[in-house]
C-alpha cells in the first residue's frame, strides 16, 4: 500500500514538474529554428543596446540598493536618533508602489497636472521652466526609479541582521579603535553578507524582468525587446532567442548566489535578543536629513502626486469602472492565490512523506519560478499552448482560438509557474518546523497520511497557510506583463488600466487607481514588517 501511495505522489509531483518545466524547455528547444530577418535586425542593429542597457541597470542598481539598504539598516538598528523608530516603517513604504507607478508619478510630477510643476507657477511664476527641470525618460531615469522601489528588499532584509546580534561584537570593535564607518564595513558587512546576497538577488531577478518602466521610460532592455519581437513584429524565432539568453543569464546569477551564500551563517550563539544599547551619535541631524530625504523621494513625493491627481480629477472618474476593476483584479487575484497554495500545499505535503531525492529537486524546481520574468514566462506558455490547439483543431475540427487562448486557464497556469515560489518556500519551511513525532501520533490514532494533512498539519499551518495566501494575492494583483499579455479580451485589471492609462500620456487619470492599488499592496508590507519592526525595538 505504501508502495502505491508513493507511486501516486511520485506521479504527481512529476505532472507538477512538466509544468513548470515546459515553457522553459520550449524556449530553449525553439532557439535551433532557422533565423528570420527580425532576428538578424536584432542582432546586428539592437541586441547590443538589450544587453548593455540590461547589464548597466542591473549592476548600477543592484550597488546602489546594497549601499543604501544596508546603510539605512545600519543606521537606524544602531544609533539613537530623533524618530528613529518612525523611520524604520516610513522606509519600507516604497514596497507597496510598484516600480511601474513609481515611474508614471515621476514622470507626471513636472507636467501640467503634476504637483512640480503647478507649485512653481503658483508661488513663482516658473511653471514652463520645470519641464526642463529634469528629463527621467533615459537610462538614469531607469536607474533612479528601480533604486527607490527595490533598496527596501536589502533594507528590510538587514535589519534584523544587524538587530539580532549582540552589541558587545560592536564594541569590541569600538574599543579596538574603529570608527563607525569601519565599524560597518569590517564587522557589520560580514555579519549581513547573507542577507544581502538573498536582498539583492531578489532585486536583480526584479529589474530584469520589469518590462512596464522600461518601456515607458523608451530604455531597450531584454523584457521591452522580447515583448516587441513577438507582440510588435510577431516573430516567434527572435522572441525565443531573446528569452533563452536572459533565462541563461538568471539561471546563472541564481548558481551565483547559492555559491556566494554557501553555508556561512551569522547566526547569534546564544540565540538571544540583546537588549540594545544604542549609541547616541554626534551627528545625528545629519541622519535625521539622511532618512529624511529617502523618505521624501521614496513614498512622500508619491503620495502627494497621487492626492494631487485626484484633486482635480476625482469629478471625471468612473465609479463603476473602477469598482469593475477591483473586482476582476480581486477575483482573478483570489482566485490564484487559493491555486496556488493548495498546489504547494500539495507538493510541500509529498515531499514531507515521500522523501526521496526527486521530491527534493522538485521543491527546488518549484522555487525558481520567481526568476522567470513575466515576459518570457508569457512567451513560454502562449506558444506551446497555440501549437496544441493547432494539432486538436486538425483531428476535432474545432476553432483552436476557442480551446485555451485567451482564457483564464492560461493565465493561471502563468501565475502558479512564476509565484508558487513565495508559497513553496513559505509552506515548506512551516512543515519543516513541525516535528515528526506529530507523524507518529497520526498514525497511532490510525489516520492517512490526507488525514493527518487535514486534522493535523493544516491547523498548525493556518498562520503560515494565511501569510502565503495574503503575500500571492497582492504579487498577483500588481502583476502587469502576463496579465497584459495572456488574459481574455476586454478582461481589465488595475495594473492594465494604469498601462493604458501611461501609453495614452493620460497621467492625470492615474490618481484613484493607482492609490487603490498602492493600498492593496500595503496589505503584505504591513504583515512582512509588524514582526520584523517588533524584533528590532530592543
Amino acid at each position: 500500500m505504501s508502495h502505491k501511495a508513493d507511486y501516486l505522489n511520485n506521479s504527481l509531483t512529476l505532472i507538477f514538474v512538466l509544468i513548470f518545466l515546459v515553457p522553459v524547455v520550449f524556449i530553449f528547444l525553439n532557439i535551433f529554428s532557422d533565423s528570420s530577418e527580425v532576428w538578424l535586425h536584432i542582432q546586428t542593429y539592437l541586441l547590443q543596446d538589450y544587453v548593455m542597457n540590461s547589464l548597466i541597470i542591473v549592476i548600477f542598481v543592484a550597488a546602489f540598493t546594497v549601499i543604501i539598504g544596508t546603510s539605512l539598516a545600519w543606521i537606524v538598528s544602531m544609533y539613537e536618533f530623533p524618530g528613529v523608530n518612525i523611520f524604520k516603517w516610513l522606509l519600507i513604504l516604497p514596497m507597496a508602489i510598484p516600480t511601474y507607478v513609481n515611474g508614471y508619478i515621476y514622470s507626471g510630477l513636472n507636467e501640467t497636472s503634476g504637483i512640480l510643476f503647478n507649485v512653481m507657477e503658483y508661488y513663482f511664476g516658473l511653471g514652463p521652466y520645470v519641464y526642463n527641470l529634469y528629463d527621467l525618460q533615459n537610462i538614469y531615469g531607469v536607474i533612479f526609479i528601480m533604486t527607490i522601489s527595490l533598496y527596501p528588499y536589502v533594507y528590510l532584509l538587514c535589519l534584523p541582521a544587524f538587530a539580532n546580534h549582540s552589541y558587545s561584537v560592536f564594541e569590541v570593535g569600538k574599543s579596538l579603535g574603529l570608527n563607525k564607518y569601519q565599524r560597518l564595513t569590517k564587522i557589520g558587512l560580514p555579519i549581513v553578507r547573507p542577507a544581502v546576497i538573498a536582498g539583492v538577488s531578489f532585486v536583480i531577478m526584479e529589474t530584469l524582468a520589469e518590462y512596464a518602466t522600461m518601456e515607458y521610460f523608451g530604455v531597450p532592455t531584454f523584457a521591452t525587446g522580447i515583448f516587441r519581437a513577438w507582440f510588435v513584429l510577431g516573430d516567434e524565432v527572435s522572441s525565443f532567442r531573446l528569452s533563452s539568453i536572459l533565462l541563461t543569464l538568471v539561471f546563472f546569477l541564481i548558481y551565483f548566489e547559492e555559491m556566494s551564500r554557501g553555508k556561512r551563517k551569522f547566526d547569534n550563539p546564544t540565540n538571544k535578543i540583546y537588549e540594545r544599547k544604542k549609541e547616541v551619535p554626534k551627528n545625528k541631524t545629519q541622519l535625521v536629513i539622511l532618512c529624511s530625504l529617502i523618505v521624501f523621494f521614496g513614498s512622500f513625493l508619491q503620495f502627494s502626486q497621487i492626492f494631487y491627481w485626484i484633486s482635480y480629477s476625482l469629478d471625471r472618474v468612473n465609479i463603476l469602472f473602477i469598482f469593475e476593476l477591483i473586482t476582476s483584479s480581486a477575483s482573478i487575484a483570489l482566485i490564484g492565490a487559493i491555486v496556488i497554495v493548495l498546489f504547494t500545499l500539495n507538493i510541500a505535503f509529498i515531499s514531507r512523506v515521500t522523501k526521496n531525492i526527486f521530491t527534493t529537486l522538485s521543491i527546488k524546481i518549484f522555487s525558481l519560478g520567481y526568476a522567470i520574468p513575466g515576459v518570457v514566462l508569457a512567451v513560454g506558455i502562449i506558444t506551446p499552448t497555440s501549437y496544441m490547439e493547432k494539432a486538436i483543431s486538425s483531428v476535432l475540427n474545432y476553432p483552436p482560438e476557442n480551446l485555451l487562448s485567451g482564457t483564464f486557464f492560461l493565465l493561471l497556469i502563468a501565475y502558479l509557474v512564476r509565484f508558487s515560489t513565495i508559497s513553496i518556500k513559505t509552506i515548506d519551511s512551516g512543515f519543516n518546523k513541525i516535528s515528526n513525532s506529530y507523524d507518529l501520533l497520526a498514525s497511532s490514532f490510525g489516520y492517512s497520511k490526507l488525514q493527518a494533512l487535514i486534522k493535523v498539519h493544516l491547523p498548525i499551518l493556518l498562520p503560515t497557510i494565511s501569510s502565503a495566501t495574503i503575500l500571492l494575492f497582492v504579487d498577483i494583483v500588481k502583476e502587469l506583463p502576463m496579465t497584459l499579455i495572456l488574459r481574455p479580451f476586454n478582461f481589465n485589471t488595475l495594473p492594465v488600466h494604469l498601462y493604458e492609462l501611461a501609453e495614452a500620456e493620460n497621467l492625470s487619470s492615474i490618481g484613484v487607481p493607482g492609490l487603490i492599488l498602492i493600498i492593496i499592496c500595503l496589505i503584505p508590507v504591513i504583515i512582512l514588517s509588524k514582526g520584523i519592526i517588533k524584533n528590532v525595538r530592543h
